[in-house]
Parts: structure tokens; C-alpha cells; sequence
């Protein structure tokens, strides 16, 4: 779920494809209709060729794909594998593999808006592929990570996109918000005026809310390097924040002969997204006489944008998808893709 969200719309081509039997996995091939074309890239380098199961199935990697198959040469010069195939049927693979299937239909239909919006933005057919089949995108596993229940969610929001100004809207999401959605001009440096932070108190409890984490000093100095080793003994740490409910701005790493400050995204980048699960870092204390660092926070993920963890208790307290969105996405709209 961590992904980039700011893409550029250059066209999205319409393609007569077999028509995608609703909430059933199977196929009308009687009744052809048209829809966005979506590229998916399975795989790069040296992958194993796919074998065809019929005229609209494929298997690879022990897995069934709907659609059809194809390589190209990626910018680098190595091989692609795209799997092509209508932006719902591919939705289909999505839904489940980014919230579980047992979460409320409004939950479900919430994560398909944003997800086929998202997908709708990256349609680029002046390009070798649309999107990643993987967290740099959206997860995708072909008809084996399909769910009756994902795919309801996506053929109640058949051709529903999320707009602003009758645009349609760069979306973002990610596991959880940790109690406040950061700012999109915080986090890419690109303000948006629906991707502002807010107040979150759904995902408040959830399983992805808190979280904390030991660090040895010196994992530290190896991600900053001379700038961080300068300081000397590490003294204290000063998480600096404009007020208690928002979003840190800083981490000043206070020692013996200087002071090094850095911002809360660039000490999650520089350790990683696994050691720091989110820039919304509450408190970091000097542990082992200086050797350590116990680092606590919440949230998983940029921030940005839908919240999924938000999204499940709002769904289970009966809102719908339109109104999930409209909370986390505020001044949006729905549209017609």
C-alpha cells in the first residue's frame, strides 16, 4: 500500500472486450462491450511464458488471469509480461488483496472507487504498461485473489470514478491514517485541496492504529551518514509538532556537540518503510545510554488520502461508499469514468 499517487491523464482507450458476467467470475462471450483497457505488468526480466487456458483465460505462476497476455520491451530494455483486460475484470483481483472480504459492503464499495479511479489515471497508452501488479501500484492476483463479495463491491461502483471540478480526482490511500490523514503537499510536496489532513477518529483502536519500534543508534548514523555522527553522544530527541493532535514536523536529535533536525518522512525513508511504519511519529526516547532509540507512533503508511482501517469501522457503522469517500476525500464527487 505504499504507492505514489500523482499521475498524469493522457488517455484512457475504450476496447471492445467479452462482456464480464456480474459477481459470478464467469463470462458472457456472447455479448461483447466496451470498456477502459487496463495494462497490467505481472512480471520483468526472465519470468516463465504463460499458457493459455481459452480465448479470454490464461494461466501463469500458478495463477488464472482473465484477459489477455503479451510481452514488451520496458524502458530498460528488459522484458515485460502485461496481462490486458477490462478495468473492472481487473478490479476483480484487486479488491480483495487490498481489504478483506468480510468488511462491510459500504467498506468494500469505498476501496473500489478509489482503487478504479486510481487505475483510470494511470491509463497510458503512450507508455509500455499502465500499472504494477504490487504495492508500487495496487495489489492485483488474478481470479485466485477474486472474492464474491470484492466483486459485488465493484459492480455496485460499476464506472464510477471519483472527481473534483469535474475532473476525475488523484486519489490516494493507504492502511491507516494513525488518528489524523497527512497532507498531500507535506508528504509529495504537491498540495491538493482534497488531500488535506484531517481528523480521523475511526481507525482509532484498529489493528494497524500503534505501533513501536527499538532502533540501535547506529542503524541511524548509517542511514544519515556524517551529518547524524556529528553531533556526538546522543543526548535526547525532540519530536517538534505545531499541536497535540496534528502531524510532527520535526525530529531534532539533540548531542553532545550539535544538533541534527530531519522531517518525520525523511527519518521513515531513511530506515525504511518496515522499521518506521509511518511518519506520524509521536515520541522517540534515548534508550542503552545512548545506544538506542525506542520510537513510537502510529498509523501504517503514507497517510494520504482514504484510510483503510477508517474505512472498515465506518463501513461496519453502516456508511455507505459515497459517504467513506466524501469524508476522506472532502470536496470530491462521483462521476462517470
Amino acid at each position: 500500500m505504499e504507492r505514489r499517487a500523482f499521475i498524469t491523464l493522457a488517455g484512457a482507450a475504450l476496447v471492445g472486450f467479452p462482456r464480464v458476467a456480474r459477481a459470478t467470475g464467469g463470462l458472457d462471450i456472447a455479448a461483447p462491450e466496451s470498456q477502459h483497457a487496463v495494462r497490467v505488468l505481472l512480471a520483468s526480466g526472465a519470468f516463465d511464458a504463460p499458457e493459455p487456458v481459452d480465448s479470454w483465460h490464461f494461466a501463469w505462476n500458478g495463477r488464472t488471469y482473465r484477459g489477455a497476455f503479451d510481452t514488451v520491451t520496458l524502458p530498460d530494455g528488459r522484458r515485460g509480461l502485461l496481462n490486458t483486460l477490462p478495468l473492472d475484470a481487473y478490479l476483480y483481483g484487486v479488491l480483495s488483496k487490498e481489504v478483506s472480504a468480510s468488511w462491510a459492503p459500504g467498506a468494500q464499495q469505498a476501496q473500489a472507487l478509489v482503487a478504479r479511479t486510481y487505475a483510470f489515471l494511470k491509463l497510458r497508452p503512450d507508455r509500455s504498461y499502465d500499472v504494477v501488479a504490487g504495492e508500487s501500484d495496487q495489489l492485483y492476483g488474478g481470479i485466485e485473489s477474486e472474492t464474491v463479495e470484492g466483486r459485488a463491491a465493484v459492480d455496485a461502483t460499476a464506472g464510477t470514478i471519483v472527481t473534483y471540478a469535474g475532473l476525475p480526482a488523484r486519489v490516494a490511500y493507504s492502511a491507516c491514517c494513525g488518528g489524523r490523514t497527512a497532507d498531500a503537499g507535506d508528504v509529495w510536496n504537491t498540495p491538493v485541496p482534497y488531500l488535506t489532513s484531517i481528523v480521523d477518529p475511526h481507525c482509532v483502536g484498529t489493528p494497524g492504529f500503534a505501533w513501536q519500534v527499538d532502533v540501535p543508534c547506529g542503524q541511524v548514523a548509517s542511514a544519515f551518514g556524517s551529518a547524524f555522527a556529528g553531533i556526538g553522544k546522543l543526548r535526547s530527541v525532540d519530536v517538534r509538532c505545531d499541536d497535540p493532535s496534528a502531524r510532527p514536523r520535526g525530529i531534532a536529535f539533540v548531542g553532545a556537540s550539535s544538533t541534527f533536525e530531519t522531517t518525520p518522512k525523511a527519518f521513515r525513508n531513511a530506515l525504511g518503510p518496515s522499521v518506521i511504519r509511518s511518519a506520524f511519529v509521536h515520541e522517540v526516547s534515548v534508550e542503552g545510554d545512548g545506544t538506542a532509540l525506542s520510537v513510537a507512533g502510529t498509523g501504517h503508511g503514507h497517510g494520504v488520502g482514504l484510510c483503510q482501517w477508517g474505512t472498515r469501522v465506518m463501513g461496519s457503522q453502516g456508511a455507505s461508499g459515497a459517504d467513506i469517500v466524501a469524508f476522506y476525500l472532502p470536496g470530491t464527487a462521483l462521476g462517470r469514468a
